[in-house]
């Protein structure tokens, strides 16, 4: 027959090894998240200091454009509305090319 106290001592050590590897994946399981939280923490504040570089640098290029705006505003009209007509121009031409047999209605 088989020894009751000998499965009984082979069940509490399995328990015992089962206890063990709980407790070495949970100290991992912080370990490693302690890791994400660090590394997640740094690449938010690399992004947060280039987009502050960012927007900077865009608010310094509109005050340049500003001051030009502001020193030629004749030049500035007149290209903004050769910009227009060109865009209106190209616009005309796109839209006589389309073949008018092919209409959505």
């Amino acid at each position: 027959m088989v020894d009751t106290n000998r499965i009984q001592a082979d069940m509490q050590e399995l328990q015992r090894q089962i206890a063990e590897l709980r407790n070495g994946l949970s100290s991992q399981g912080h370990s490693f998240a302690g890791q994400v939280k660090e590394t997640t923490s740094s690449a938010l504040h690399s992004a947060a200091r280039r987009a502050e570089d960012v927007a900077r640098q865009a608010r310094d290029e509109a005050s340049s454009v500003a001051g030009l705006v502001r020193e030629h505003p004749t030049a500035t009209s007149s290209a903004l509305l050769g910009i227009a007509l060109i865009g209106g121009l190209v616009g005309y031409l796109l839209a006589s090319q389309q073949d008018t047999r092919r209409r959505w209605y």
